[in-house]
């Protein structure tokens, strides 16, 4: 592909999101002028950027605490969902018996499942992984199962009869077949992650961007309030952004 077709190819994209990054401030402010709202209750831009240059070491820090849980937990989920898709593959009986444990689990509310961690782990580290592997884990599964099950069984024939290992039948055809539903797994599941971390610690911690959600809350800090809201917004666009740029590099063979 020419340099010219790459640039007429992404302008579009990048306009896009040029206009929706000065679209925010224009429609906030409309909506500040508009309203009648104190700004108590819906602060302009100019106090908000105020704050998050004032307290900016503060929530540096409880994005850093977010970040990691979020990374830890999404690591973590990654290894399951891989396991089980694996099991799923080469020993289908095993998914008979585990999906009814799934569906389970995945139809608990969200709510209950959080308060019974809380109580039985309390404020630690475990359990905001728990939670970010409950949110994030069920989408990778699903598309995992679903990519590796999309393999041409001509080309397992193929490799079996030039008597390849499951290892080798794994790596070169199970494996890549799943890929692109595994990548489109991220984009939801990543940014899920991100909401995870912050919805447990919204629930139990004493620190994270959660926290500083419901300390703002109650301490009527509308302008910390919407600062928070600025920040998990930008971590929940720029993991979907890493997404796509993964997955844009991963299959660049395409486009050639």
């Amino acid at each position: 592909m020419s340099q010219a077709n790459k640039q007429g190819r992404y302008f579009p994209v990048v306009l896009a999101y040029v206009i929706m990054l000065v679209s925010i401030p224009i429609f906030w402010m409309l909506a500040v002028k508009f309203s009648g709202l104190p700004p108590v209750i819906m602060p302009p831009p100019s106090q908000v950027w105020s704050v998050l240059s004032s307290e900016w070491s503060s929530l540096w820090y409880h994005t850093t605490v977010t970040i990691y849980g979020a990374l830890l937990g999404y690591g973590v989920a990654n290894l399951f969902a891989i396991g089980l898709a694996i099991l799923f593959v080469y020993s289908p009986w095993s998914e008979h018996f585990v999906t009814p444990w799934m569906v389970v689990i995945r139809n608990v509310p969200f709510v209950t499942v959080a308060s019974i961690l809380v109580v039985t782990l309390g404020d630690t580290l475990t359990t905001k992984i728990i939670v970010v592997v409950l949110v994030s884990f069920f989408p990778l599964l699903a598309n995992l199962v679903k990519g590796l099950g999309s393999a041409s069984p001509v080309l397992i024939d193929r490799m079996e009869v030039l008597n390849a290992s499951r290892w080798q039948v794994f790596k070169r055809v199970l494996w890549p077949a799943a890929m692109p539903y595994y990548v489109a797994a991220h984009e939801i599941a990543f940014t899920g992650s991100i909401v995870g971390a912050i919805v447990a610690e919204w629930f139990f911690s004493r620190k994270g961007l959660g926290f500083l959600i419901v300390q703002s809350t109650t301490e009527y800090r509308a302008d910390r309030l919407y600062a928070v809201t600025l920040i998990a917004s930008v971590l929940a666009v720029g993991a979907y952004l890493l997404c796509r740029l993964w997955e844009h590099w991963l299959f660049r063979w395409k486009r050639r």
